[in-house]
């Protein structure tokens, strides 16, 4: 079973309940995507089955290793299949519940995801949350709880989970990537208090997209409006790229403003490049910096929406417009006219 950064709130909590024998039929695990939620809930259908909780500090018996492993016939983890949920998956967990714990204290089904069960299955799951068997616990783990029926969600006891404080996520990084310690501030910052999101952004060539925002943003029209197309080709070949790509170039925006309000270098994000983000701040205004920032949002947005959109043309007008803004309006003319005379 994985480590679990952060969740003292909630682990405490749920051994409270256990302690207390004040346990709920039902719980809905929710937070933002990436927090560890799934690993709070093997933990606790570790802590409902564990034969010697005060004995397990680390939870490595082996009981809690078949729990996290997959292997206990008193646990399911049911995850989606194609992107949903459906009514059988719900008919297959009644049967699990039908019958009582074969070697634990309790039956205990993990839904992850749990957003993704279409209306049938949340009608058909209904049934169990409205007569819940003994010794049996359901949880539901989800980053997007408006999407579960009105009744179901007053059903179950609400378990809320906050984005990880980002110097213990960017200590566990530094040790589970063997990276430096600045890089991965900016890594934990990046994923806004997200293991997983930082992980998939480690995981997507981070480092060759901050030196492109980097270059383009610092160096506004260093190399002219042909390279600036080609980059934005480069950027938005990729969904997650073009908005991990964007969600940098604002994060060094922002850094930009926090480097003329002359804030602590503790607030920034990119404390790797300090150098680089004070002297590219020097040469620009409030005004300007602001309405770069409001550009990459919207271009965030625009790609992150449910609409048909022209990615490539979404990313060039961004980036025409951010480096146009901080280099000035006559770049593009200026630089073609540079290139022309090589």
């Amino acid at each position: 079973m994985g480590r679990i950064i952060g969740h003292e709130k909630a682990l405490k909590r749920l051994e409270r309940a256990v302690e207390q024998a004040r346990l709920a039929h039902a719980y809905l695990f929710a937070g933002p995507d990436g927090l560890g939620k799934k690993l709070v809930a093997l933990r606790f259908a570790c802590m409902l089955n564990c034969p010697d909780r005060t004995e397990d500090e680390d939870w490595s018996c082996p009981v809690c290793r078949r729990i996290g492993e997959g292997k206990h016939p008193d646990v399911t983890l049911d995850e989606p299949e194609r992107g949903m949920i459906r009514i059988e998956r719900i008919r297959e967990m009644h049967r699990f519940f039908k019958y009582a714990p074969i070697e634990g204290a309790y039956r205990v089904a993990i839904i992850d995801d749990a957003h993704l069960m279409n209306r049938q299955a949340q009608n058909a799951l209904l049934k169990t949350l409205e007569e819940p068997p003994s010794n049996r616990a359901l949880i539901l783990v989800t980053a997007k709880p408006a999407r579960l029926l009105p009744t179901v969600r007053s059903r179950c006891q609400r378990i809320s989970f906050q984005p990880l404080p980002l110097e213990p996520l960017a200590e566990f990084l530094v040790e589970r990537l063997n990276i430096p310690t600045e890089k991965a501030q900016s890594l934990a910052a990046l994923g806004n208090g997200s293991v997983g999101r930082a992980l998939e952004i480690h995981g997507r060539n981070y480092a060759e997209l901050k030196d492109l925002m980097m270059d383009l943003l610092l160096q506004p029209g260093k190399e002219g409006i042909r390279a600036l197309l080609e980059s934005a080709i480069r950027i938005s070949s990729d969904r997650e790229a073009a908005l991990d790509a964007i969600e940098i170039g604002a994060t060094i925006i922002r850094d930009m403003i926090f480097h003329k309000m002359e804030l602590d270098e503790s607030d920034f994000i990119h404390r790797d490049s300090l150098d680089r983000i004070s002297l590219g701040a020097q040469h620009q205004g409030y005004e300007e910096l602001l309405a770069v920032y409001e550009e990459l949002s919207r271009a965030s947005e625009l790609i992150e929406s449910e609409i048909n959109v022209n990615r490539n043309l979404v990313v060039d007008v961004m980036l025409l417009k951010a480096v146009r803004a901080l280099a000035g309006p006559g770049m593009g003319a200026v630089q073609e006219a540079r290139r022309g005379t090589r």
